[in-house]
């Protein structure tokens, strides 16, 4: 969408020449033609800057720049005031009332076209930068929170089996409880590596159905829980993949995660595999409450949770891993639903091809 420029200018020459030049630069714009227009002017469009004139009647550019800085709306907007007052006095006043640059009549269009664009591209910086820092610390707080839960369960059953004279019943809810917390861990760092970097995860050749199977085991005590059943579909033999091992875990992990969640209580989840063509797959299907169509395409971006899904305790970041691991692990990831009767999420690779695995099998 182009960005739009409020122009506050009660020459009605000069405003038009300004719309012109800022028009063929692909900018939107609006015109004030007083001081009070410009200010309901940035309640009603919600301007990326402001060209300021500061010798207008009534209610003067100074003015303007100082009840916008004291505003909301106009709090960090980019204000270049406009005027036929070149001394240092003025130039000082100007930006002391908070605007972000003084341009002295008469001024050259290219300049002021070049300062228009240098802040705005500014302020786009900034809003990414907050937004950056704003996900991060979602994240994070996400991240402490679920290895948190881990911590407790740990703690509760560990002090069980110090007060046991047979602790091996204790065991395994600790083992899975620290393998989850393990698998939050590696969640970030693959998250963070990929988001700063981008690009591609080292890959190996893994076995697609074990990987899931261990990663299945992780959640047998949760199941259990909730009195679901897992139903694992055996296949037909061993379907070798090149993934990388550990991303390849974290996104059936992060799968399996969502099907416990979301699965009815008493329900079951089922997880099959199933080659074809180049590609193996393993799919894991639920029996929760669906998802809708209109909320089907956003599942997997940053932060989504669809209607209905407050009842689960999340960020809405498992899915969006999910998708980042295995795009850049040269996957891909699908999703079929009907409401009121689950969803089925399919991961896929292209299969290594058996000569090419056995000669590297013969080199290693």
């Amino acid at each position: 969408m182009n960005k739009q420029i409020l122009i506050v200018e009660d020459e009605n020459d000069c405003a038009e020449l300004l719309s012109y030049h800022l028009q063929k630069e692909s900018y939107q714009t609006v015109i004030a033609r007083n001081g009070e227009e410009a200010i309901d002017a940035v309640q009603c469009h919600a301007p990326d800057a402001i060209l300021l004139d500061v010798m207008m009647p009534e209610l003067n550019g100074w003015e303007v720049c100082r009840i916008l800085r004291e505003s909301t709306k106009g709090k960090s907007l980019p204000i270049i005031m406009l005027s036929a007052l070149s001394d240092e006095e003025a130039r000082v006043k100007g930006l002391s009332l908070g605007a972000d640059d003084y341009v002295s009549k008469p001024y050259s269009m290219q300049e002021l076209l070049l300062k228009v664009r240098k802040h705005i591209d500014r302020q786009e910086a900034i809003k990414l930068l907050r937004t950056k820092g704003r996900e991060q610390e979602t994240s994070l707080r996400y991240l402490l929170h679920e290895i948190r839960n881990s911590m407790t369960v740990i703690g509760g059953f560990s002090s069980l089996a110090l007060k046991k004279e047979n602790p091996r019943t204790y065991l395994k809810p600790i083992q899975t409880a620290a393998a989850l917390a393990e698998s939050l861990l590696n969640d970030a760092a693959l998250l963070s590596r990929l988001e700063e970097a981008g690009g591609s995860l080292p890959a190996e050749v893994i076995d697609l159905g074990a990987t899931a199977r261990e990663a299945a085991d992780l959640f047998h005590q949760v199941a259990k829980k909730r009195r679901i059943a897992f139903v694992v579909m055996e296949s037909a033999g061993p379907s070798p993949v090149r993934a990388n091992k550990t991303a390849a875990r974290q996104v059936l992990v992060n799968v399996l995660s969502n099907a416990v969640k979301y699965s009815r209580e008493g329900g079951r989840v089922w997880i099959y595999f199933h080659q074809r063509d180049d590609l193996a797959s393993v799919s894991i299907r639920d029996e929760g409450n669906g998802i809708g169509p209109d909320d089907l395409p956003r599942i997997f971006e940053k932060f989504y949770r669809a209607p209905g899904s407050e009842r689960v305790k999340g960020e809405g970041l498992g899915l969006y891993i999910v998708k980042l691991l295995t795009g850049a692990m040269g996957g891909t990831i699908t999703v079929k639903s009907v409401p009121g009767a689950g969803s089925t999420f399919t991961v896929s690779f292209m299969k290594v091809d058996a000569v090419a695995l056995h000669s590297e099998q013969d080199v290693a």
